[in-house]
């Protein structure tokens, strides 16, 4: 999420699987020899106009649920494997969230 002024925008990119490795696995440095990664955006919405606020508000709301329910491939928030948030319930079959201590 990017917020300049009154105007706020969200950021993402795809990180093709060789990049990824090589940040985690080599010398930083290797990245700059690989393909240019894209950033993309949303369009910029103003805080201060009813409707833009709307749509910013929906925008953050989808990312923050999606997150939630573990349909974001991130880390720990992922649902298609264990973690310690996102777990199978042996008994029913559903899934349930657990506290990280």
């Amino acid at each position: 999420m990017h917020l300049s002024g009154v105007k706020v925008s969200f950021y993402w990119a795809v990180f093709p699987t060789e990049y990824l490795q090589t940040v985690r696995l080599k010398n930083l440095c290797d990245v700059q020899k690989l393909a240019k990664v894209t950033l993309h955006h949303t369009q910029p919405r103003s805080l201060i106009n009813p409707k833009d606020r709307d749509e910013f508000l929906k925008e953050f709301l989808s990312i923050v649920c999606c997150l939630a329910a573990g349909e974001g491939r991130i880390g720990f928030l992922r649902r298609d494997n264990k973690s310690p948030i996102h777990k199978e319930d042996e008994d029913m079959g559903t899934a349930t969230q657990s506290s990280v201590d």
